[in-house]
This record gives structure tokens, C-alpha cells and sequence, in this order.
């Protein structure tokens, strides 16, 4: 029974840590686990839970958020979900001070000044969705649809449905930015050249070896608590070997078992090499043998799994340990050491993140690491790199017969701005619009974003 007889009693054995470490543990250990349920300090009386999701950033995790005198006291883990297993981070926990922010806009407001000036007057709900649906209307009864430009920041879920699969569908607008080009526009894009969809994720629980090129996942990542305590009970409970590639000296470099410098935006000089170790030494044998038969590495797509395994060779004799070496800063020894060791223990995960891919080469390193994940087997395995799959269900989707939709070219930024902008350059969206060329929207509207 955990009491504050008890807590203190192990408060003052965790004084002896250095005599008897590992009793404290295990009597910590033995603690029961709780949660979903909180009080006020000031009444002692139970505070209303109500369940809910995070939205502080894209994990989405399960969260409770406790409620006293119709304000938002507290938001902690949810403890039934097996995603998170009642974990959240500080920044979820924050969200306190989202709700209660004094600064928090709560009702329309319309400016009654000059543009700049910052003087605005409030208006009803009833004034403002008037006006506004009167503005898109005329748009639309114009037929330009398309002078609607959305624009946003942060939406999944049940708000991306009903925004964008509704709403915007049924308008008939396709003027439709999003922030995906100042996030993860080059790792998605990445991913949709080597297996079709973007996202991932990484089976830590039954994996025998992590390779990391860039990414502070035990700090910050996407689906970052759902992930981080998998990975930390991987290295502790099972003693599994990580070896993280970055240019600092990151929570996640210190913590793995060994930390490789490595030049900025030279990952992917490594990432070639260590494919190259893997093809030379015939290291593929196996699982990547079977892999590379649905691989598309030749002009012939019906080629037999030995010409392509002949072609892939051929194409990554030139990227030598030695060769990353002088471009890297890594030692050609090490390179081969750690490609031998990610490819001898099967199975195992590499993962990447921006401090790998957010750079000029940001697309082709990340293509490189789904190489290396393929030709050792490593690809939507256990205990390997795995396609991100996320819950789908049915949704009101409006009219059958939707008008056909129509965009003004101010999404993908100037030509030239992308070779394959599939999540657009939206960061350029204000400049296309100052400049005219592309067309320009008469209503610009965003959703939880600040362009």
C-alpha cells in the first residue's frame, strides 16, 4: 500500500543508494501503478477527468484532463493507453497553460483599423461566420472556388476529415497549403520514392541493434513518448548495442552505447558506405536476398533478383569506407566495423531524422537509409524499420458529385523552388501571393499556424 508513511520510508532508504542500490529499485518497483484520478489540494474533493488527446504536437498521445471549477487544473497520461502506457511528456503536460492563457483569443474579432495597427473590435459568432460564408459564396458563385486559399499547420485526426475531406472538397478549392516543407518534407518525400507512403516507425521491443543517423528520439521525435521508454527498456532491460551518428553530443548520442561524430550533412557519405560493406561482403545473404527480389534497381523490372543484385553492387563499389572517410570525418574502419555489426544482428533498426535529412542532400540520405534497411531485411519486420499505420473510420464525406476542384499555383512556391515538391513549399506562400504571377486568393484563410 502506497502511503506517505511508506513514501517517505523510501525516501530515506533512497539516502543509501550508494550501499543499496538495488533494494531501493525493487522496493520502487513494487509501487502500484496509478492514475486517472486527481484532487484538489484546496477541498480534497475529486476532480471531473475527462479523456482526451494531446495536440501539442503530432503523436497525438491519450491523455486525461482534469477539470475543477470549469477550468483546466491539470493533463497527465492516459494510463489505458498501450501506446503511451500512461506516459506524457512535459510539453502535453503544458498544455495547462494553453487553455488558461490570459492572452487567449475566445471570440471573433474584426480589425477597425489599418492593417498593422492592431486595433480590433469583437464581434458576434453569428457576424462573423455570416460575413464570411457571404465572402465564400460570392466565390464560389463566381465560380473561382479557387480564391479560397487555406492554409495550415497542425491538423490530423477528425480536424483533417472534416476540414479538408468535407468542407474544402465540397467548395471546390485546391489552393491548399500546409508547413510540411519547413517539417518533414524531405524525409516523407524520401519514403514515398522507396516504399510508396510516408511515415515510419521502429519495433524497439524486438529489435537486437539500433543505428541512429540524426535523430534525439530520446528527447524529441515524432511519436516520441510511445517510443522513447520502448527504446530505453531495449537498451536497459535487454542490453541492446545503439550507435548514433550526430554532430553533438544529444540526450540519445549519450545515451547510446557509442556515439560517432560525424561532419554536418555528411551522413549520407556513411549511409552509402555501409551499404557498400553490405553488398561487397555479401552481408545481404538471407532476408535481403529475399528483399531485393521486389526491388526495382534495373531498367528491366522483370530482371532476376541476380542482375539486380549484380546492378546494385556495381552502383555502390564507388562509395568506400575510405571514401566517406575523407568527406564524413568518420574512420573507414569504424564504417565497416558498425555496417557489419547493423547487418549481423538481425533483426535490427536504422532510423533517421532531421539532423540527417534536414539538409540540401536531406532526401537522397534518407533514401539511402531505407536502403540499408532493405538489403539487411530490416523493412516492415519484426524487430525491424516499419511503415507508420495510422487508424482510419467513417466520416461524413458531404455530396456524391463533388465540384471538381481548382487551385491557383501559389502551394509548390517559384519554379524551381523543389525537384519534387509533394508537400509543397508552402513556406513561399506569401511571397507567391505578394508577387502576383500564380494569381491571387481574395479570402486567405489558416488553421493552427502562424504564416
Amino acid at each position: 500500500m502506497l502511503n506517505r508513511r511508506n513514501f517517505l520510508k523510501l525516501g530515506g532508504t533512497a539516502a543509501t543508494v550508494t550501499v543499496a542500490g538495488n533494494a531501493v529499485l525493487s522496493q520502487a518497483a513494487e509501487l502500484p501503478h496509478r492514475g486517472g484520478m486527481d484532487f484538489s489540494p484546496a477541498t480534497g474533493e475529486s476532480r471531473t477527468a475527462v479523456p482526451s488527446a494531446c495536440w501539442q504536437c503530432v503523436t497525438r498521445c491519450a491523455n486525461i484532463v482534469y477539470v475543477e471549477d470549469d477550468r483546466v487544473v491539470k493533463i497527465e497520461g492516459q494510463p489505458a493507453s498501450i501506446r503511451t502506457e500512461g506516459k506524457m511528456c512535459a510539453k502535453g503536460q503544458g498544455g495547462v497553460n494553453q487553455a488558461n492563457d490570459p492572452d487567449r483569443i475566445l471570440h471573433p474579432m474584426r480589425r477597425v483599423g489599418q492593417r498593422g495597427e492592431g486595433k480590433w473590435k469583437r464581434v458576434t459568432w453569428d457576424e462573423a461566420l455570416g460575413e464570411v460564408s457571404e465572402r465564400l459564396q460570392a466565390l464560389r458563385d463566381a465560380g473561382t472556388p479557387e480564391k479560397l486559399a487555406f492554409h495550415y499547420g497542425r491538423m490530423k485526426g477528425s480536424s483533417s476529415k472534416l476540414i479538408k475531406s468535407v468542407f474544402l472538397a465540397n467548395y471546390g478549392t485546391g489552393t491548399i497549403g500546409n508547413h510540411t516543407s519547413i517539417c518533414e518534407g524531405g524525409k516523407w518525400t524520401a519514403q514515398e520514392l522507396t516504399w510508396g507512403k510516408h511515415y515510419d516507425s521502429w519495433d524497439f521491443d524486438n529489435t537486437n541493434y539500433v543505428l541512429n543517423f540524426g535523430s534525439n528520439v530520446l528527447e524529441a521525435h515524432t511519436n516520441h513518448a510511445p517510443s522513447a521508454q520502448r527504446l530505453v527498456r531495449a537498451l536497459t532491460e535487454r542490453n541492446v548495442n545503439m550507435v548514433t551518428f550526430d554532430v553533438r553530443l544529444s540526450n540519445t548520442a549519450a545515451k547510446s552505447t557509442e556515439w560517432v561524430p560525424v561532419k554536418p550533412g555528411s551522413d549520407l557519405a556513411v549511409v552509402l558506405a555501409m551499404c557498400n560493406v553490405v553488398m561487397s561482403e555479401d552481408l545481404y545473404n538471407g532476408l535481403g536476398t529475399e528483399f531485393l527480389e521486389f526491388v526495382k534497381v534495373t531498367p528491366d523490372p522483370k530482371a532476376t533478383t541476380a542482375e539486380k543484385i549484380a546492378t546494385l553492387k556495381a552502383h555502390l563499389e564507388q562509395y568506400t569506407p575510405e571514401w566517406a572517410e575523407a568527406i564524413s570525418g568518420v574512420e573507414a574502419d569504424k564504417i565497416r566495423r558498425i555496417a557489419r555489426e547493423f547487418a549481423t544482428n538481425h533483426p535490427a533498426v536504422v532510423m533517421s531524422y532531421r539532423g540527417a535529412v534536414a539538409h540540401h542532400n536531406g532526401n537522397d540520405t534518407e533514401r539511402a537509409v531505407q536502403m540499408l534497411a532493405a538489403i539487411t531485411g530490416n523493412v516492415d519486420n519484426p524487430g525491424g524499420r516499419c511503415k507508420g499505420v495510422g487508424a482510419s473510420w467513417k466520416y461524413p464525406k458531404g455530396p456524391k458529385n463533388k465540384p471538381k476542384s481548382k487551385k491557383l499555383k501559389i502551394a509548390d512556391g517559384p519554379k524551381g523552388s523543389a525537384a519534387i515538391p509533394s508537400h509543397h513549399m508552402s513556406h513561399n506562400i506569401l511571397k507567391m501571393i505578394k508577387d502576383g504571377t500564380a494569381g491571387r486568393p481574395d479570402v486567405y484563410m489558416w488553421y493552427c499556424y502562424t504564416p
